[in-house]
């Protein structure tokens, strides 16, 4: 039996239109102001599908409404024995119009970033509905984002707002920074010696130790940064008198999260290995 051909519910452009504009209003009185991150890939692994260094280095300014205001949903928070686990989990509802003008992207995507401003939170979505409500008047007008806390794996932050680059700066730890040279150097640097950057270590620019020392690709890792480390800069070693041009830096974090021991299990790990052999798990025998 075909539909009344008197009532036209799926296919009137202007009562789609008048929907729309609810929808986008309601969301405007009812909602909140968020800030969205685009995740920015840098070295995506095309075997795996993933990104093993990506970036976040801009943010829009959008409305969303909350679903979930009872509370966080997800698992809430687990005291483990790996230390206390937060799985907080947000749901949100943004239109789909104001998202592509905000924006300027087709569709919200899982891997960005919902900053949250009333814990001051960072959000990961994790699923993308657009079918939800299905197919009201015949068409979708909103998103519903699915999000959890946002677990951090070492991307960088320079989106150009000072409390969240801040935010996600103080959430870290150094646990060692990664320098390259360019090729021409002369010497080794030696293990445990200092290096710097400067006219002598006195008055030195940029300081740190040296954790490990790889000739045949000019790649330095050290500890204990003082300072910073500029490119296109002699560095030089106090004891091997090692002194190589710096080409770029790069410094490796871990998530600084209360109550963890990373930091203390890092500092116990470089004490007992030594890593600067080529092979530290035996007596030599290998």
């Amino acid at each position: 039996m075909a539909t009344n051909n008197y009532f036209n519910n799926f296919n009137s452009l202007p009562e789609q239109e008048l929907l729309n504009s609810l929808t986008k209003e309601t969301i405007q009185i009812s909602g909140i102001d968020v800030r969205y991150l685009p995740r920015t890939l840098v070295k995506e692994d095309l075997v795996l599908g993933e990104d093993v260094l990506s970036k976040f280095a801009a943010s829009y300014d959008i409305e969303m409404y909350v679903n979930s205001v009872e509370g966080f949903g997800g698992e809430g928070d687990i005291a483990s024995k790996f230390g206390l686990d937060i799985r907080d989990e947000l749901i949100l509802t943004v239109n789909k119009e104001r998202f592509a003008k905000a924006v300027g992207l087709g569709k919200p995507r899982e891997g960005d970033l919902i900053y949250f401003p009333f814990n001051k939170g960072l959000f990961e979505i994790k699923f993308v509905e657009h079918e939800k409500p299905f197919y009201a008047l015949g068409k979708n007008f909103v998103y519903e984002l699915t999000c959890e806390l946002f677990q951090y794996s070492e991307e960088k932050f320079d989106t150009g707002m000072q409390n969240i680059d801040v935010m996600a700066d103080n959430t870290l730890s150094i646990i060692y920074t990664e320098l390259i040279f360019d090729t021409g150097g002369t010497g080794n640097f030696i293990v445990d010696e200092e290096i710097y950057q400067g006219a002598n270590l006195a008055n030195a620019t940029a300081t740190a130790v040296v954790v490990s020392w790889i000739e045949e690709t000019q790649t330095l890792k050290v500890k204990d940064v003082t300072g910073t480390f500029a490119a296109s800069t002699n560095t030089t070693g106090v004891l091997s008198n090692a002194v190589w041009a710096l080409t770029s830096s790069d410094s490796k974090f871990i998530p600084n999260i209360p109550f963890e021991s990373n930091k203390q299990f890092e500092t116990d790990g470089d004490a007992i290995l030594d890593f600067s052999e080529s092979d530290p798990f035996s007596e030599g025998n290998l």
